[in-house]
């Protein structure tokens, strides 16, 4: 009688650890699926908040729709012009130095990506007369880059200046920057 007790204790023992392991099985699957209903409610909330700032512009007077087309073209891929390498001498007293870059300029349209192609040479000229005018440590932090970068979209932009395209470069991306 001794051994049918035992089996009847261990089984009763596997039963209540299989009805446990059920249990946390089945509160996991709970917690999962509250998860994913919460996640759905917040992101489908934030999609109508959206919706509803969109209709009330649509309901705002002409300036502030004109406001919103202007946003909306920002809001598109932005026009990229791949620019020459430059490579020009730094003014340095510390010994012969140079700087060698590749850059990318964002333009406001394709219209003005063909402008600045046909302009190329002035767009060199004044950016290699730019880059020589710079000493190593002056581009040689993120600010200087940074600073160079805008001082290369003014250059450009000059270049422009009299044609449709005038003001066209909104930036200047490096792709490749060598100061040695």
């Amino acid at each position: 009688m001794a051994g049918s007790e035992a089996k009847t204790d261990a089984a009763a023992a596997t039963s209540k650890r299989n009805k446990t392991k059920l249990l946390v099985i089945a509160a996991a699957a709970l917690l999962l699926l509250l998860g994913g209903g919460a996640a759905a409610y917040f992101m489908l909330g934030k999609a109508d908040k959206q919706v509803a700032a969109s209709e009330e512009e649509d309901d705002a007077p002409a300036e502030k729709s004109t406001k919103a087309k202007k946003k909306k073209k920002k809001a598109g891929l932005p026009v990229f012009v791949e620019l020459d390498m430059f490579t020009a001498n730094l003014r340095d007293a510390d010994g012969d130095r140079y700087i060698q870059v590749k850059l990318v300029a964002e333009v406001k349209d394709a219209a003005t990506g063909e402008a600045l192609k046909a302009m190329m040479p002035a767009v060199r000229n004044e950016v290699l007369l730019l880059l020589g005018s710079k000493e190593a440590k002056e581009v040689a932090t993120r600010e200087g880059k940074e600073r160079l970068a805008s001082e290369i979209v003014a250059a450009a932009n000059k270049t422009l200046e009299g044609t449709p395209a005038a003001g066209g470069v909104e930036a200047v991306n490096f792709t490749h920057i060598i100061v040695q």
